[in-house]
């Protein structure tokens, strides 16, 4: 068993949080560097479409929560129980990893942020795995004692 200190402890929430951070801000500036391509505001705004997709209400409803999952978690993983933390960060890191493989970016640019974000949910789900409930409790050192 590997003996974890109360701030080890204490830090893993916020690491989780700060690489959720990470990663919907990964998203939202890749999709705001998405209107900087050429003809992309012309192509979505006279034909509806992006990369020849067309963008429907549905389309734009399903993107809007997909952007809550991230946002979500930037707060419930400092909040929730440590196993529940586990089990959401893990559950959350997959949707929002297959939601990204889901629209595979099109272009060299797109494919660096989506390398990034899915490195960055990646290490939330390996922090997830390593984290036991064995390293939940703080364990008593002889300093504690005296």
């Amino acid at each position: 068993m590997h003996i974890r200190t109360v701030n080890e402890n204490l830090l893993r929430p916020r690491h989780l949080s700060s690489l959720w951070v990470y990663v919907l801000l990964s998203i939202a500036f890749r999709d705001i560097h998405e209107f900087l391509r050429e003809g992309m505001i012309a192509e979505l705004a006279t034909e509806g479409t992006v990369y020849g997709a067309e963008v429907r209400d549905l389309t734009l409803l399903a993107a809007g929560v997909a952007y809550q999952l991230p946002l979500a978690m930037v707060v419930l993983s400092r909040v929730l129980p440590e196993r529940a933390n586990r089990i959401a960060n893990r559950a959350a890191a997959v949707v929002t990893a297959a939601g990204i493989v889901a629209i595979w970016p099109k272009d060299g640019d797109d494919l660096v942020f989506g390398v990034f974000q899915l490195a960055a949910l990646g290490a939330i789900a390996l922090i997830c795995h390593r984290w036991t409930d064995d390293e939940t409790e703080v364990p008593v050192t002889a300093a504690a004692v005296r």
